[in-house]
């Protein structure tokens, strides 16, 4: 039987690794509407699930983009919901999704791309 992790924990364990690897300062923040937030140096930050309602605040946190790799199938992921707000809070908002049990290589080199392109960090990740 093949077990599938929680995708909440391996970017839990991704950015524990990243964040040790830069010995970067990791700050976790309560913020409405998002679970788990962690702000990874200036560069990044790291959550859980968000609410269209918490984009207008990322925005204001000074974020410059939102890339989700949730899936659409996800349960609460309300992607067209997300890029609505994003657009209504003149934020870009790159939906690239990443199926943990299934990792495509694609995916990855889709996000390496977005996130290295100029104007996209400091970005909110989740």
């Amino acid at each position: 039987m093949r077990r599938e992790i929680p995708r909440r924990a391996l970017f839990a364990v991704i950015g524990c690794i990243m964040a040790a690897e830069a010995n970067a300062q990791v700050v976790k923040q309560e913020v409405p509407g998002v679970r788990n937030f962690a702000k990874i140096e200036s560069t990044v930050a790291c959550a859980g699930a968000i609410t269209p309602v918490a984009i207008q605040e990322i925005k204001k946190m000074g974020y410059a983009s939102i890339i989700n790799l949730r899936l659409a199938s996800e349960p609460g992921a309300d992607i067209e919901a997300n890029i609505a707000a994003a657009k209504a809070a003149d934020i870009p908002y790159y939906h690239i999704p990443f199926n943990g049990a299934e990792p495509d290589p694609a995916v990855v080199d889709t996000f390496l791309k977005t996130i290295t392109a100029p104007g996209v960090q400091p970005a909110f990740i989740h």
